[in-house]
């Protein structure tokens, strides 16, 4: 390419000038042999800058960043808010107990992990830059962080699973785990896109997805409102296979498998059965198992006469036995009107569907909940009832997991790095299920979610002043909100 005389001089070796819409712009290139050639092939590289008549050789900022990259800045304005909540929601026991769980460097690197995926839900590579403009960066891992240093420290706790199923247990000692506060186990799937771990496999999962996925595998505890356990499964084993190795790694009492609706079959229950697991089924109203006779009569519940109250509903039931399975059958009367009203109504604008013969055939089965139920101790069917109710709170959970984590998906590569981000994970979601009871025990659900409690954390800061920390101003109204769920940011 001809070059006019004004540019030969800005002609250096290993760099290149061409001519692009008219402006001339410099490039590193560097030379590498190819064998196949035998030759010495040109390889163009980075940008270096622009070239002008009037203003000479004009380095790209790009360039400049790359050879003089900008120091570390020391960041006197830190959030602080996020942190608070999390150790608050957290406590000072299960924070002490964390960072005892391995050398000092690891165990907070581990924390920290948690706390950004509660705050900020990042990616890895995102968590050094927000914990340098974290205030948790002033008690934990306080010369920094970054990719490699969070990797190997997932890596060691995960290659540690003893450890931290030690940890699970010690949180459940001192718990008595009788009839009304028994934990309960359940499942979700994660599809995975590593072809490196190896416990990926193609599976099916009620979202009809049959991509490569994980699975994880819960206990969750009912007395303490959040998850206990963990453990990451083959993507293609079923729960059945599963359960009976989480409770024996777990050695807690009274685990109750509590199902959903299309979990039932024989060949489950068999299974269960076999492997001496608790479990209740709630089964689909058709299922040929319940005896709906009692309810044909023309006052049932003179029939019946047991009842009890949940949530000021009055709840009628009935037990019975049915081809060796134990049964118990719930009828909610409220929700037997709604039902009702609901399917008459629906004859008018579905008539192809719903009918008065038809309504006739299911006039028994509204407002019904029936049950099937094995349990190690004699339980009672109000207890099994409320028990089941508390489903609701482990489907909160997953969908914490999936949607407020944004953990529904997964590229690690490395099966021992994806345990300690499972364990990273796993605190996040226990901040999270504590923030969550607060604000239901305080009836401010309908008003706040946590990830709502979340952002209005992120606006509390505190500042160096005068080579002090000092929190900045809070406005009275965020101030009050949290101390409703006993948060004090007046420390």
């Amino acid at each position: 390419m001809y070059l006019p005389d004004w540019i030969e001089k800005f002609k250096e070796p290993k760099t290149e000038i061409k001519l692009i819409k008219g402006i001339f712009y410099k490039y590193a290139v560097s030379y590498r042999y190819n064998n196949d050639k035998k030759r010495t092939d040109k390889i163009s590289g980075h940008l270096l800058g622009k070239i002008t008549e009037l203003e000479g050789f004009v380095p790209s900022p790009k360039n400049i960043l790359r050879e003089n990259p900008a120091p570390i800045l020391k960041v006197d304005i830190k959030m602080f808010g996020t942190y608070q909540l999390f150790i608050s929601l957290l406590g000072k026991e299960t924070v002490d107990s964390l960072l005892t769980l391995f050398d000092a460097d690891i165990a907070q690197t581990l924390l920290t992990v948690g706390l950004m995926r509660f705050s900020h839900q990042c990616p890895l590579k995102r968590i050094p830059y927000y914990h340098a403009h974290d205030y948790c960066s002033q008690d934990w891992v306080k010369k920094g962080i970054d990719d490699k240093k969070i990797t190997a420290s997932l890596k060691f706790v995960g290659e540690n699973r003893t450890i931290l199923v030690d940890w699970m247990k010690s949180r459940l000692q001192n718990m008595d785990m009788n009839l009304t506060n028994f934990v309960m186990i359940d499942s979700t799937h994660i599809p995975t896109a590593s072809e490196h771990l190896h416990i990926n496999a193609l599976g099916y999962n009620p979202g009809q997805n049959f991509d490569e996925q994980i699975r994880l595998m819960y206990i969750f505890s009912a007395q303490l409102k959040q998850p206990v356990y963990y453990r990451l499964i083959n993507g293609n084993i079923t729960d059945v296979k599963s359960m009976k190795k989480c409770v024996e790694e777990l050695q807690a009492k009274n685990v109750v498998f509590i199902a959903d609706k299309g979990f039932y079959s024989q060949k489950n229950t068999d299974m269960m059965k076999k492997n001496d697991l608790n479990y209740l089924i709630p089964i689909q109203r058709n299922n040929g198992l319940i005896d709906f006779d009692i309810l044909k009569q023309a006052n049932f519940k003179e029939a019946i006469k047991t009842y009890f109250t949940y949530q000021n509903r009055i709840i009628w039931y009935y037990a019975y036995q049915k081809k060796g399975q134990k049964l118990v059958t719930f009828i909610d009367e409220k929700l037997r009107v709604e039902e009702e009203k609901d399917y008459l109504l629906r004859i008018k604008t579905h008539p192809e569907e719903f009918t008065e013969e038809k309504f006739y055939k299911k006039i028994t089965q509204f407002g019904t909940l029936t049950i099937l139920h094995h349990l190690a101790t004699e339980t009672s069917p109000e207890a099994i009832y409320q028990a089941y109710k508390q489903r609701n709170e482990v489907e909160v959970m997953f969908d914490a997991y999936k949607n407020f984590l944004e953990a529904d998906k997964t590229y690690m590569q490395n099966r021992y790095v994806m345990e300690g981000w499972l364990m990273a994970n796993f605190i996040a979601i226990l901040a999270y299920y504590g923030l969550y009871s607060r604000l239901q025990q305080n009836n401010l659900l309908s008003k706040y979610s946590p990830k709502d409690m979340i952002e209005i954390a992120k606006s509390i800061s505190q500042a160096k002043i005068n080579d002090t920390w000092q929190i900045t101003e809070i406005t009275k109204k965020n101030l009050d909100l949290f101390k409703k769920i006993n948060i004090d940011y007046l420390i």
